[in-house]
């Protein structure tokens, strides 16, 4: 990312999953909870794996419906600024 002369950063904080998350709405036009983070957060699967330490096989399969561990789902809210129990509820919603 470049920033110019003066420009702020922007801060980053932890928000909660519900159901205003700009995810919750790409979960309910039926997209599946990976896919959803992913382009919501604009997170391309090389940086999840250098982020996370989760193998890029591992993560295709997550994104065909895999269980994930809770050490995933630790590693993947860090990474995406919610909280492990938003991003389980996530994933429970787009199971229905």
């Amino acid at each position: 990312m470049v920033y110019r002369k003066g420009e702020r950063r922007l801060a980053k904080g932890v928000r909660s999953y519900s159901p205003d998350h700009p995810v919750a709405r790409w979960i309910a036009e039926g997209d599946r909870w990976l896919t959803a983070w992913v382009g919501q957060m604009n997170t391309p699967w090389p940086a999840i794996t250098r982020k996370t330490g989760i193998a890029r096989a591992r993560i295709e399969e997550l994104n065909q419906g895999g269980e994930p561990t809770d050490d995933e789902i630790e590693k993947l809210a860090a990474l995406w600024f919610v909280t492990p129990e938003g991003l389980r509820r996530s994933i429970d919603e787009a199971r229905k």
